[in-house]
């Protein structure tokens, strides 16, 4: 057998031998999971969302493409997440800024979070009327 053949089947060898301890490191990984059952459970935010469907509910859609607009949604959202008090729903919340009004929608962990969201709001809103619709999660 000529060396560039030989080399090459080794190396065929070495590649087949990888695939089959990742796949059965992956079988075995699959039957030791915990098993979760989703049809008794809906996703974190699934009901809170439901209020998304109501036409007159502020969503992301909302939020002006005006750069002024935008400077401020980031500064909030930025303001909000340099927060590390604050909870994962809390750093999820929606903000929309359209015309002169900023809107804070979405589930918190507690009032004190809600409190705390609208504080670091009106701080970075530049003036803006700061419409606090945020929920608290029970």
């Amino acid at each position: 057998m000529s060396k560039p053949l030989l080399f090459s089947s080794c190396l065929l060898a070495a590649a087949l031998s990888v695939a089959a301890v990742n796949a059965q490191t992956m079988d075995t990984a699959a039957k030791t999971a915990p098993k979760h059952d989703t049809a008794d459970h809906d996703a974190d935010n699934t009901k809170v969302n439901v209020a998304d469907r109501n036409m007159n509910s502020t969503t992301p859609f909302d939020q002006s493409n005006d750069q002024a607009a935008i400077d401020v949604t980031a500064g909030i959202r930025r303001a909000v997440m340099d927060d590390k008090s604050l909870s994962t729903s809390a750093h999820n919340i929606k903000i929309v800024t359209s015309g002169d009004v900023v809107t804070l929608r979405g589930p918190v962990a507690s009032a004190d979070e809600k409190k705390r969201i609208e504080a670091l709001a009106v701080k970075a809103a530049n003036g803006k009327q700061v419409r606090n619709e945020i929920s608290i999660a029970r």
